[in-house]
């Protein structure tokens, strides 16, 4: 705790000494609470528009998995197909749909497809389908 000084008890120079001690030392805390307060308002704005800018994000519509018929062409091949339909937001490679797709169709082998065979294969998009 600080010790009060008795101002009865100084002379002129003391006193003058004293007061511009405690103006400095009230400057300095205004100085610093202004300091503060502008650094608050700082990071509300960028608060603000991290904030926003997500929000503009996720208003953005979202991506939808749908299924589709495809009829084999000859000289097509699962990789073709994956070329056509996959969306790499959603899959990590082409290997992984083709393996959806080998699950979906009930195929063992992804060469045991022909031509005229009648395929459903996922696809992703962002319009909503009736």
């Amino acid at each position: 705790m600080r010790e009060q000084k008795n101002i009865y008890y100084m002379n002129d120079r003391e006193l003058r000494a004293y007061k511009w001690k405690l103006r400095r030392r009230r400057e300095k805390r205004r100085r610093a609470a202004s300091l503060l307060a502008a650094v608050c308002a700082v990071l509300l704005c960028i608060f603000s528009f991290c904030s926003f800018t997500t929000r503009a994000k996720d208003s953005e519509a979202p991506s939808l998995k749908y299924y589709t018929g495809v009829i084999v062409k000859s000289g097509d091949s699962l990789w073709d197909i994956a070329d056509e339909y996959i969306d790499y937001d959603q899959y990590k490679d082409k290997t992984e749909y083709i393996n959806e797709v080998c699950s979906i169709n009930n195929l063992t082998d992804a060469s045991e497809i022909r031509a005229g065979q009648r395929l459903v294969v996922p696809y992703y998009s962002s319009e909503f389908m009736k």
